[in-house]
């Protein structure tokens, strides 16, 4: 296996950024970061003194140039981009400008670095709404919203430059991701931070919610963060789903947490939350992953829905003692 000393992840930042940044840390790697927001970083404050921070725009060559060239990195992690689909849909020209541009920028800034190894995010949503379950990465490509295509011509791009150079790219396609700093914007979040709220006495003991017949495949996002980082070890290219292979509605995911509320809550569909279309079910294929690295899931879905709600429990303490 192969061992890679420094790595730059772009969107260190972020949800899975933040938490994959402190797993390469404790395995002894040198982490560098790209950012384009101004500090204090929240979600890296435990080890924030501990990593370098290049301020840049993910779209800005000569940001990401100079982020390359500082750290020396010997391999990146490219996590930045519009991560939410619903955010995705309402400005579907930020999300093409992030998670397409930014790709481009980034595969341009390593025409002159082709050993540099590169991990792409994908994402499960390139498959759509699969004939079967659980997808391989065969299955064909049907992205059904914005930010599925976007992430889908990320792809292309990374393909086509590894079809030109031969330069080393590894595509991981994870499963829906729950953990603590989940943005509040996605199901599990969402409804355990109105939880929260409600055991904290500052919101009505009510949880809104969109439609709950949709099933998805979802993974702790601290196991993804071990994907990303058995994924600097494949020495070719390569595109591999992550996720656990089971289809979890979302009425499951509320109920768990709202059987671990602390005072009494009640359920409520939000009609400003409903999607349209026909329910889709997703569950990924990771046997191809798992061959090649030996990944597993660790944290069950109920550890990391509890870890999810006792993040929010903990988020919305500090603001009222604030």
């Amino acid at each position: 296996m192969r061992r890679v000393a420094r790595v730059l992840i772009t969107g260190i930042t972020g949800f899975a950024g933040s938490h994959l940044a402190e797993l390469l840390l404790a395995r002894g790697a040198e982490v560098h970061g790209l950012a384009h927001e101004e500090p204090p970083f929240t979600n890296l404050a435990a080890v924030v003194d501990r990593v370098v921070i290049h301020a840049g725009d993910i779209t800005a060559l000569d940001d990401v140039r100079r982020a390359l060239d500082q750290s020396g990195a010997e391999a990146i992690i490219h996590l930045a981009g519009v991560a939410v689909p619903t955010q995705a849909a309402a400005d579907p020209l930020a999300a093409v400008r992030v998670n397409v541009l930014g790709t481009a920028t980034l595969i341009a800034a390593l025409e002159v670095r082709r050993a540099t190894r590169l991990i792409l995010a994908s994402s499960a949503d390139v498959y759509g709404a699969p004939a079967q379950i659980p997808v391989t990465e065969d299955a064909p490509l049907r992205p059904m919203n914005v930010y599925a295509a976007t992430k889908l011509a990320a792809e292309a791009l990374a393909r086509e430059a590894d079809a030109r150079h031969g330069s080393p790219i590894v595509i991981l396609r994870p499963a829906n991701q729950n953990g603590p700093r989940q943005h509040p914007g996605l199901a599990a979040s969402a409804f355990a931070k109105q939880i929260a709220a409600a055991e904290a006495g500052i919101a009505d003991p009510v949880i809104r919610h969109g439609r709950l017949d949709a099933e998805r495949d979802f993974v702790d996002v601290r196991d993804m963060a071990n994907a990303y980082a058995l994924a600097l070890s494949l020495e070719t290219t390569g595109t591999f789903n992550v996720g656990t292979g089971r289809a979890v509605p979302i009425s499951e995911i509320l109920a768990t947490l709202v059987s671990l509320a602390r005072v009494p809550v009640r359920t409520e569909l939000d009609a400003t939350r409903v999607r349209g279309g026909e329910p889709t079910r997703l569950a990924l294929d990771a046997t191809r992953f798992r061959q090649k690295t030996g990944w597993s899931p660790r944290i069950s879905l109920a550890e990391s829905l509890r870890d999810t709600l006792d993040f929010w429990r903990a988020s919305i303490q500090q603001g009222a003692a604030a």
